[in-house]
C-alpha cells in the first residue's frame, strides 16, 4: 500500500478512491431499479421519497466536477443525473394519477337516462367507482376522476382538468368529420401501396367529383360513393355529373373492389383512441360486415368478429393472402390516425395539447381493393347509445383501469440509453409530462382484461416508415401554427417520440432475437386474433425452453460440401439407443424412414448433420432445435421431422424435410378373457409418489377370475368424487407378476368399495342438451373436451391444437355449446402471459349468453400449473359476471415432465412427491368453494408410461383420422383409455343431479 501511495501520490490516490466510491454507488442504484417491489401491505414511510438520497448525493455535482476534469466522467455523471431526475418526475406523476383515480366518476346525461347510461353506471360501480349523474345542473368538475358524456358530440361542458379523463376529443371529432380528411388518408395509402402504379385508388370531394377520377390507363375499376346521408354504394360505372348532388366523397378504385362470397365486402370497425399527441389506439374484436352494391348495404349475420373475417378471407384466398391483408389493414388504420393527429396539431383552434387523457371511440367503414389494400370510406365518433354492450364494457374497463405501474415504467425508462430519450438529435432530453403520463397509461392499459388489439404502440417495421413520412410532413408544412413551439413544450406528435416509445415497448415485451418469430406472431394479439395462428406451432414447439442439450451445436464438427447438389441433403442421421434401427438404412436421397421400439423405450436421442456448408438441420420448425434433439416416445406412432434449413439468406428457409416415423408398441395381451385373474395397481415402482403404498401389480386374491370380480362390482354403490382418494387400477391379467400378460384396455380405476359407471352416448347427448360447458386449462383439459364432443356428435369432424380460444357452437342439434381457453401460455415470457382472470373473462365473453344455473358448467384443470389461487380468481370473476350458481368442476394434477427432454421443463422425483399433497390441498380448498374435484394425479402416475405423443409425457389422449367411406369430410377419433376414464368422471359430475 505504501508503494502504491508513493507511486500515485496522495492526491491522485484520494481521487481514485472517490471515483471508485462514485461508480459503486451508481451501480448500487441501477441494481436497486431492478429489485422486486415490496409485497402488498408493505408500509412506505411517508414524506421519504425513494429517490431523495440519490438526488441529494448528486447535488454535490459541482464540487465533484472541480476535482475531476475528465470530460467522459462528467458526461456519465450528467446522464445519470438526468435519468434520476426523469425517474423522479415519473414517480411524482404516478402519485398524482393514482390520487385522481380515487375520485368519483361524473356521468353527463342531458335529456335523461337511457339504456347506455344504466350499463355505464353498472360497469363503473363494478370497477369501484362512485357515480355522480348530472342532468343539466352545474357541478365542480375538478372533483371527479373522469367525465362521461353519453349524449351528443359537441358538448361544451367536457373540459377535463389536469389528469382527469373524458370520453371526447373534440378536436379529433371535428377533423375526421371533414370529407377532405378521407382523401388525405387515401393519399398516404397510395404512397405506401406496393401495387402497380396504375393500381391506385383516387379520391375526390364534392363538388370536384369528376375532375380527379380519371386514371392513367384504361383499366377495370369500381366507384365507391359516400353519400351525404352517410350511406355507401359501390358500382362499376362512374356517376353521371347530374347525379352527384347527394355524393360527398367518391373513390375510383383500380383494378376494382374486393368481393367475398360474391359481393363487395365492407367492414365496420370499432377503434378506441386513448391518447392523442402522442397516439395510443386499440382495435376491438367485434365488427359488422356488410354486402354493398349500387343500391346500398345489407348486414351479414355470419361475420360478427374480426376473427370471422380473417377466417373467411383465409378460406377464400389462402393464409398468405390473409396475413398480407391483415398487415395492410393495421397499417392503413395507423395512417388514418396519424393523419388525424397531424391535422389536429396543425389546426389553429386552441391548444392541441390541452386534453392529456381524453379518449375517443370511433367507427370506421373500410372496403378493400382486389389487391387487398384498405380504403377508409367513412369515419365518425361512436355514440354510447349505438355501441354494442361488449364494446362499451371493454372501453370502460380499459379506460378505468387504475392499478399502479410506476415500478415497471421506471425499470423500462431506466434501461433506455440517454441518447435514445432525446426527441431530436443534438438536443437535450425533452420528454414532457404528457409523454411520461403517456408511458404510464400505456403500461396500465396493457393490463386490462379486454378484447382490444393494441394498434399503437407496437413494434412494426411498417410503422417506422409511416413515422418517417409524417415527421417529414410535419417539418415541411408551411401552414403550421405560429405557436408550434409553445405546443411542442407541452406535448409531441407521435413521430417525434416514436423511437423512445418503441424502445420502451421492446423492453416491456422482452423481445429476444432468437425468439422474434414466435413473439412477432403472438405478441400484442388478444385471443380472438391469434386463435388460428397457433397452426404455425406444434404443441411440442411451445414448451418453454428450460431443458439442456446433450450436445451443443458448437460441439458438433462436420466436414461440409460446397457443391450445390448437396444443398438439400442430410449427410447423417444417428439415433441412440442403437437398438432403434431405421428402415430403410440411411440414404441422403431417401426422406422417409420407419422404426419400432418396445413399450419400455420412452426416450431416444437423434443427431442430424447436413451435407452442405450453408445449411443446418433443425427439428420440427425452421427455428427448432439444431442438429441434436431428444424425444419422449408416446404409445403408437411418433413423427419426427428433420428440416434442412439454408442459413445463407437473411431469413432461414426450409429446403428439404426428412420424416421419421417411430412406432412404440403397447404392452399387454390383445385378447380379453373373463377367466383372467384380478390384479391391482396403485403406483408404478419406477416412479413412486407415496412411500406408504405398495408398488407394482398385486394379486386381488378374494376373486378367482375377472368374471366374478365384475359380478361383485355390479352390486356396489356408485362412487362419489370424494371416494377416489383410495382408488387403484384393477386389471385383468394372466399373471400379476407380469404386466405384459394383462389386458390393459379393460382396466378400470375405482376404489374397492364402490363402482365407476360410464354413461352411454344417448344419455350423454340428453344430459348436455341446453348446456354450455366452458373449459379452461392446458392440452389435457382439451382432450376431455374433444372426448365429450365426439360422444355428443357421434363423431368428430373438426379439431385443432388450439393454444388460445376455440368455440364449438350449436352442436347436439343446436342445443349445446362448448368453448375452450388455453392456459397458461407458457411460451410467452412470464410477465407477458395473459393473466388468469383475463383468460376467464375472455372465455365467458365469447360463450355468452350464459345462464346463472347448472346449465352453465366451467371445467378447469391441467398437468401441474393449477393452484388454489386460480380457483379463488374464478370465484371472483364469476361474482363480477353474476354467475355464482353455475356448476364448477376442477380436474386435478397429472403425471408428466418427468423425463429429461431438450426444451422441456423437468420435474425431479423429489418434487413429484410434493404434488400429492398439493393436489389434496387444491381439492380441499376447491370443495370449500363449491367445486367438484376430479382427482387424476394418482391415476396417471400409476400409468405414467402410457402417455401418447408429445414432449411433456403428459398426454393420455390422441386424435387420429378415421377412414370415412362415402363422405368427403375427414373424421377423427379420440384415442386413450386413461383420458376416457377421467373424461367420463367429468361427464358424471356434469350430469349428476
Amino acid at each position: 500500500m505504501a508503494q502504491l501511495t508513493s507511486i500515485l501520490g496522495v492526491k491522485d490516490f484520494f481521487l481514485l478512491l472517490l471515483m471508485i466510491g462514485f461508480f459503486s454507488l451508481l451501480l448500487t442504484y441501477h441494481i436497486g431499479l431492478n429489485l422486486p417491489r415490496p409485497p402488498e401491505g408493505h408500509e412506505v414511510i411517508k414524506n421519504e421519497h425513494p429517490l431523495k438520497f440519490h438526488q441529494n448525493w448528486f447535488s454535490s455535482e459541482d464540487s465533484f466536477n472541480q476535482k475531476h476534469k475528465d470530460g467522459n466522467k462528467q458526461q456519465h455523471l450528467s446522464d445519470a443525473t438526468q435519468k434520476l431526475s426523469l425517474l423522479d418526475q415519473i414517480f411524482k406523476l404516478e402519485e398524482r394519477i393514482l390520487s385522481v383515480s380515487r375520485l368519483p366518476a361524473l356521468i353527463q346525461n342531458k335529456g335523461g337516462k337511457d339504456n347506455s347510461t344504466g350499463i355505464l353506471e353498472e360497469l363503473l360501480q363494478h370497477l369501484d367507482y362512485s357515480i355522480v349523474s348530472q342532468n343539466g345542473n352545474e357541478l365542480n368538475i375538478e372533483k371527479f376522476s373522469m367525465i362521461w358524456n353519453v349524449k351528443g358530440n359537441n358538448s361544451t361542458q367536457i373540459l377535463a382538468k389536469d389528469l382527469q379523463k373524458t370520453n371526447r376529443i373534440l378536436k379529433l371529432q371535428k377533423i375526421i368529420l371533414e370529407p377532405s380528411f378521407l382523401c388525405n388518408v387515401q393519399k398516404t395509402q397510395n404512397a405506401f401501396s406496393k401495387g402497380k402504379v396504375g393500381d391506385r385508388t383516387l379520391c375526390s370531394v364534392s363538388p370536384h367529383l369528376n375532375k380527379q377520377t380519371d386514371l392513367p390507363f384504361k383499366r377495370e375499376r369500381d366507384f365507391v360513393s359516400l353519400h351525404k346521408d352517410g350511406n355507401i354504394t359501390i358500382q362499376n360505372q362512374q356517376i353521371p355529373q347530374k347525379n352527384t348532388e347527394t355524393t360527398s366523397v367518391l373513390w375510383a378504385v383500380s383494378p376494382g373492389v374486393l368481393e367475398v362470397d360474391g359481393a363487395p365486402l365492407l367492414v365496420r370497425l370499432s377503434l378506441l383512441v386513448t391518447s392523442l399527441l402522442p397516439l395510443r389506439a386499440y382495435l376491438h374484436s367485434s365488427c359488422q360486415v356488410y354486402r354493398v352494391n349500387q343500391k346500398g348495404q345489407s348486414l351479414r349475420q355470419d361475420l360478427t368478429s374480426l376473427w370471422h373475417v380473417r377466417q373467411s378471407i383465409q378460406q377464400n384466398f389462402g393464409e398468405t393472402t390473409m396475413r398480407g391483408w391483415w398487415s395492410q389493414l393495421r397499417t392503413g388504420l395507423m395512417s388514418a390516425l396519424l393523419t388525424a393527429e397531424l391535422d389536429v396539431w396543425q389546426s389553429r383552434a386552441g391548444n392541441s395539447c390541452s386534453c392529456r387523457r381524453c379518449f375517443q371511440s370511433l367507427d370506421l367503414d373500410v372496403v378493400f381493393t382486389n389487391e387487398f389494400h384498405p380504403i377508409i370510406v367513412k369515419v365518425g365518433p361512436s355514440e354510447p347509445a349505438r355501441m354494442t354492450k361488449e364494446f362499451m364494457e371493454d372501453m370502460v374497463k380499459l379506460t378505468s383501469y387504475k392499478d399502479p405501474v410506476y415500478d415497471e415504467v421506471m425499470k423500462a425508462v431506466g434501461n433506455i440509453q440517454p441518447q435514445k430519450m432525446h426527441c431530436k438529435s443534438q438536443l437535450s432530453p425533452c420528454l414532457t409530462d404528457s409523454d411520461l403520463i403517456y408511458l404510464l397509461d400505456t403500461r396500465r392499459e396493457s393490463m386490462a382484461p379486454v378484447e382490444f388489439l393494441q394498434l399503437y404502440p407496437s413494434i412494426n417495421e411498417e410503422y417506422d416508415h409511416l413515422m418517417d413520412h409524417f415527421l417529414h410532413l410535419h417539418f415541411t408544412d408551411h401552414n403550421s401554427p405560429t405557436d408550434a413551439t409553445t405546443q411542442q413544450g407541452s406535448c409531441h406528435i407521435t413521430p417525434e417520440v416514436h423511437t423512445m416509445i418503441a424502445e420502451t415497448e421492446r423492453i416491456h415485451q422482452q423481445v429476444i432475437k432468437g425468439e422474434q418469430l414466435s413473439l412477432r406472431t403472438i405478441q400484442h394479439k388478444p385471443m380472438f386474433l391469434s386463435r388460428r395462428l397457433d397452426a404455425e406451432f406444434s404443441e411440442d414447439s411451445l414448451i418453454n425452453k428450460e431443458g439442456s442439450t446433450i450436445l451443443s451445436a458448437d460441439e458438433l464438427q462436420k466436414n461440409c460440401s460446397l457443391v450445390p447438389y448437396d444443398l438439400p441433403l442430410l449427410s447423417e442421421i444417428s439415433i441412440t439407443p442403437a437398438s432403434i434401427q431405421l428402415t430403410p438404412e440411411f440414404d441422403p436421397s431417401q426422406t422417409m424412414y420407419r422404426a419400432q421400439v418396445d413399450y419400455d423405450t420412452i426416450v431416444f436421442s437423434i443427431t442430424a448433420n447436413t451435407a452442405h456448408c450453408d445449411t443446418t438441420a433443425r427439428f420440427h420448425t425452421v427455428d427448432g432445435e439444431e442438429r441434436v434433439m431428444n424425444y419422449t416416445l408416446g404409445l403408437g406412432e411418433n413423427q419426427i421431422r428433420v428440416h434442412v434449413v439454408t442459413t445463407a439468406v437473411p431469413e432461414p428457409q426450409i429446403i428439404n424435410t426428412y420424416i421419421i416415423l417411430i412406432w412404440r408398441r403397447e404392452r399387454g395381451i390383445q385378447n380379453f378373457r373373463t377367466s383372467l385373474r384380478v390384479c391391482q395397481l396403485t403406483q408404478d415402482c419406477e416412479l413412486r409418489y407415496s412411500s406408504s403404498r405398495s408398488c407394482g401389480l398385486q394379486a386381488v386374491r378374494q376373486f378367482r377370475s375377472w368374471r366374478i370380480y365384475q359380478k361383485h362390482n355390479s352390486q356396489l354403490p356408485i362412487c362419489q368424487q370424494s371416494d377416489y382418494q383410495e382408488a387403484s387400477w384393477f386389471v385383468p391379467c394372466e399373471d400379476c407378476k407380469n404386466p405384459n400378460s394383462c389386458h390393459w384396455k379393460t382396466a378400470i380405476w375405482q376404489p374397492k368399495f364402490c363402482q365407476t359407471t360410464h354413461l352411454d352416448d344417448y344419455d350423454i347427448r340428453a344430459c348436455f342438451k341446453g348446456r354450455k360447458v366452458l373449459f379452461i386449462g392446458d392440452s389435457t383439459n382439451r382432450g376431455i373436451l374433444h372426448y365429450i364432443l365426439e360422444k355428443i356428435n357421434g363423431s368428430l369432424s373438426e379439431w385443432d391444437k388450439t393454444h388460445n380460444l376455440k368455440l364449438y357452437k350449436s352442436i347436439n342439434g343446436n342445443q349445446t355449446d362448448l368453448s375452450f381457453s388455453y392456459y397458461p401460455q407458457f411460451w410467452l415470457p412470464t410477465n407477458h402471459r395473459p393473466a388468469f382472470d383475463k383468460a376467464i373473462f375472455q372465455l365467458i365473453k365469447w360463450t355468452r349468453p350464459l345462464s346463472d344455473d347448472n346449465r352453465t358448467v366451467l371445467v378447469v384443470g391441467g398437468v401441474h400449473w393449477l393452484a388454489g389461487q386460480h380457483l379463488d380468481l374464478i370465484i371472483k370473476a364469476l361474482k363480477r359476471e353474476n354467475l355464482t350458481h353455475i356448476k364448477l368442476i376442477a380436474k386435478g394434477l397429472g403425471s408428466g415432465f418427468h423425463q429429461r427432454v431438450i426444451g422441456v421443463h423437468y420435474l425431479p422425483d423429489s418434487e413429484i412427491q410434493n404434488l400429492v399433497q398439493r393436489e389434496r390441498d387444491i381439492e380441499r380448498h376447491g370443495t370449500q368453494l363449491g367445486f367438484q374435484f376430479i382427482s387424476t394425479f394418482n391415476m396417471t402416475m400409476a400409468r405414467f408410461k402410457d402417455f401418447l405423443q408429445g414432449k411433456c409425457a403428459c398426454h393420455f389422449h390422441k386424435l387420429s383420422e378415421v377412414k370415412n367411406d362415402g363422405f368427403d369430410k375427414t373424421m377423427y377419433h379420440v384415442q386413450g383409455e386413461v383420458n376416457e376414464i377421467y373424461s367420463q368422471m367429468v361427464i358424471n359430475s356434469i350430469c349428476r343431479s
